[in-house]
């Protein structure tokens, strides 16, 4: 692996069982891409970025979901500094129950500090259920 999305997904993932908006919309780099069967969006400011999360949040407090884990599938070099990972995120409600799945796949860009960035999401909602929680999926 060129680098370690794997940590990068770690610590993405943790950042997202925060439920912080903020927090999560540092991982992104705009204007960031979320396309899924169903929409593509883009979103040009970090205000903009931090209210859809905000409003994805709610969503899936509201469907009692609690905590976000990565499962890392694929990872390519796209570029020096372009990356492509697809993996497949699990949700879990305040009992530890896995509720449902989500593939997703990201273009990372590596920036001159080494971090990684999202500059395009896209979401294959698989099981069709992400798109009745999250404003980002439809």
């Amino acid at each position: 692996m060129p680098i370690d999305l794997e940590y990068f997904l770690d610590i993405y993932a943790k950042a997202l069982n925060t439920f912080d908006p903020k927090k999560v919309a540092s991982f992104c780099l705009t204007p960031t891409i979320i396309m899924s069967d169903k929409s593509k969006k883009v979103i040009t400011s970090e205000l903009e970025l931090e209210h859809a999360i905000s409003q994805m949040f709610a969503n899936f407090k509201q469907s009692g979901i609690k905590t976000f884990t990565p499962k890392l599938q694929q990872t390519m070099r796209l570029s020096d500094s372009l990356f492509f990972s697809k993996m497949r995120w699990q949700f879990f409600n305040e009992q530890d129950q896995l509720c449902f799945g989500c593939a997703t796949s990201y273009t990372l860009q590596k920036m001159p500090d080494k971090q990684l960035k999202i500059i395009v999401a896209v979401i294959d909602d698989d099981e069709n259920k992400l798109e009745t929680i999250s404003p980002l999926a439809e």
